[in-house]
């Protein structure tokens, strides 16, 4: 036979080994029930190579082998639950973050909110118009439209603290990311050099599994792991394995032992997407190639595309546009090389008035324009157009063109098909679209009412001149606002522009630059209250009449003088709530499907890869079993032998 004479001590010692194994690897089990990521291990064992006995009777058996400690993992259901994973994070973080704005427009008995402000605001006006001519009853309504202005300045102070809050997240996020991609190229290489020698590095393989399913709530992820073949034997693996790491539609974060990275780019003032957007909000690229990384496409998921979509989100409502092949057309671009300036053609625009159509835009009031993929930065911006109707054709001009590299001018003349881009599409209503939202009210809101003070004189009998709604400047400054005082309305209502302003006001005195931030009431007014107008014109000083005073009531719940997306200008709350709580409940119901997934998946995963006390002690007995039996055997060929060679001497 050509095997030892104690063939079958070895036996039962192969059997005694195999299940002192065993039984290990089931107290390490029990060990980390409780430990985050583990999963269970198991003995895997083989029979040993056989013997050839050259008998009819066949091979000889030569106990069992153990060939490795492993895991019970199911790849498969990996990959589900980290697909899974980024769209809890991104439901997770939509909700959280639209609860908190919610707040912001709370109006309950407990926060006096809009409606509730405006409310005392006609009230006081009411008032107004019972006694124009008393100095006390137009403070008090000074005092309550003062009050409307700080609640529109508070309402974008917060919303503003929180995309820079959010901001504040991304930036963290995104060196979570880098951190969890330096620590799973670090796992690689040590996973590596321990299973060259032959073991698995199960814990370590626990670990990086842990920190692939943290990053899975933050980006899309896609893991994958194949073996390292012999250079010189393709069919030949080394023992090492190659593990790869893409996020967002297949960028590479971590190849083996190298990793890429992300890193932030501030923006500059010139720079922002959308005009009340705060100073300074990141984009991101990839460090080695300087290539953006876009988190932001239809296809992917995860918390830091919700935390995109929360800060930059401006429902599609960015300009944009592609050149087409005559001027008439919607989209049409220009440039000017002459004035070194871009015009752009917008789709018609449906509004009452100049003010209210300009109102519904959100440019920078200067920014970056991108020209067929190059962005270029422009100082100012004007419109020029004419009313068409029922809606205004409106061409934006864009001034003073200066590319990337500090030149002046495009680099080529924009041919048909070339596409122009004021910040980015970002489908969903996050911050940007709620402060474009207010500023449209504030807008419309003031542009009426300074409209119809300014039919009226005051106390005095002069003519109101300035506005009773102002906007500050950044200096300090505050400055008056004009309607329909240009020289182009004047003299040809049906084509005008923004550079035909009286005297030396330009295009910056448009209402399009007052904002929920900037707006004040008329200091002028407010020190001395017989500056309002309350009377139509006449010559006659009557303190009693209240004409301008019946007209100004009239904003508040008659469409025909203001309407705001086919509400009354008192429903403006009802509105803005109504986006909020669709986007909340949204939030909400899909963050239960996404953890009712997981908890599905999660359920699997466990069926597979979690420890059971139950089956650990159930596997503890057959295994302590096996191993007396071993012993056993151990114990009768021990007899045997002793039999054979003290008894009889062989």
């Amino acid at each position: 036979m050509g095997t030892s004479q104690f063939f079958g001590l070895m036996i039962g010692y192969s059997g005694l080994t195999a299940y002192q194994a065993a039984e290990n690897t089931v107290a390490n089990n029990v060990a980390n029930v409780e430990t985050e990521g583990y999963t269970k291990q198991y003995t895997a064992r083989k029979a040993s190579d056989a013997l050839r006995t050259y008998t009819s009777y066949g091979m000889q058996g030569t106990g069992v082998t153990v060939t490795g400690i492993e895991q019970s993992r199911n790849l498969f259901l990996d990959s589900k639950y980290r697909a899974n994973e980024a769209d809890v994070g991104r439901y997770e973080t939509h909700e959280s973050h639209m609860i908190r704005i919610e707040k912001y427009f709370e109006d309950s008995s407990a926060v006096n909110g809009f409606s509730t402000i405006y409310n005392k605001f006609n009230a006081a006006l009411e008032e107004l118009s019972k006694n124009p001519g008393q100095t006390s009853t137009r403070t008090a309504f000074l005092g309550a439209a003062q009050t409307v202005t700080e609640y529109f300045r508070t309402m974008s102070a917060n919303l503003k603290a929180e995309q820079e809050s959010i901001n504040g997240e991304v930036k963290t996020t995104v060196e979570r990311i880098n951190t969890i991609a330096e620590e799973i190229a670090a796992l690689n290489k040590q996973i590596n050099l321990i299973e060259l020698s032959g073991p698995k590095a199960n814990e370590l393989r626990d670990k990086r599994a842990l920190l692939v399913d943290e990053l899975s709530k933050i980006v899309d992820v896609e893991a994958s792991e194949v073996p390292i073949l012999n250079e010189a034997d393709n069919n030949n693996p080394t023992g090492a394995n190659r593990f790869t790491v893409k996020i967002s539609n297949g960028n590479t974060l971590v190849s083996n032992y190298d990793f890429n990275t992300l890193e932030l780019i501030g923006r500059k003032p010139e720079e922002k997407y959308n005009q009340s957007d705060a100073d300074g909000l990141y984009d991101i690229r990839w460090k080695e190639t300087l290539s953006p990384f876009n988190p932001l496409a239809d296809n992917l998921s995860g918390s830091l595309k919700a935390l995109m979509e929360l800060r930059d989100g401006n429902n599609n409502e960015n300009l944009s546009g592609v050149k087409t092949s005559k001027y008439p057309d919607d989209g049409f671009v220009e440039y000017d090389p002459v004035k070194n300036s871009v015009k752009f053609k917008t789709s018609n625009v449906i509004a009452d008035n100049l003010e209210e159509a300009l109102s519904k835009f959100n440019i920078p009031r200067e920014g970056t324009i991108n020209v067929n993929g190059t962005n270029y930065t422009y100082s100012d911006w004007s419109v020029e157009g004419k009313k068409n109707g029922d809606a205004y054709e409106l061409t934006l001009v864009f001034n003073n063109i200066v590319n990337d590299a500090g030149n002046n001018g495009l680099k080529t003349t924009p041919a048909a098909g070339a596409r122009v881009e004021i910040g980015s599409a970002v489908d969903y209503q996050g911050i940007p679209y709620y402060m474009t939202q207010i500023n449209q009210w504030v807008r419309q809101f003031a542009y009426r009412f300074n409209k119809i003070e300014k039919t009226g004189e005051d106390l005095t009998g002069d003519t109101m001149i300035k506005s009773f709604f102002q906007w500050k400047e950044a200096d300090g400054d505050l400055r008056d606002l004009y309607e329909d005082n240009r020289k182009g309305v004047e003299t040809d209502p049906e084509n005008f522009s923004t550079e035909d302003y009286d005297e030396d006001d330009d295009a910056e005195t448009c209402y399009y630059f007052l904002t929920a931030e900037n707006i004040f009431v008329n200091q002028d007014i407010v020190k001395d209250p017989r500056l309002m107008s309350t009377t139509a014109k006449d010559g006659d000083v009557d303190t009693d009449a209240s004409d301008v005073v019946d007209e100004l009531l009239k904003i508040r719940d008659n469409k025909s003088v203001m309407e705001f997306r086919g509400c009354t200008s008192a429903e403006f709350l009802t509105c803005i709530l109504s986006d909020i709580s669709l986007n909340s409940m949204s939030a909400k119901t899909f963050k239960t499907n996404s953890n009712n997934i997981r908890a599905a998946i999660q359920s699997q995963k466990d069926s597979v890869s979690s420890v059971d006390d139950d089956e650990e002690a159930l596997d503890l007995v057959k295994f302590q079993n096996a191993y007396n039996l071993n012993a056993k055997v151990i114990q009768t060929m021990s007899e045997i032998y002793d039999r054979l060679i003290l008894q009889t001497g062989v």
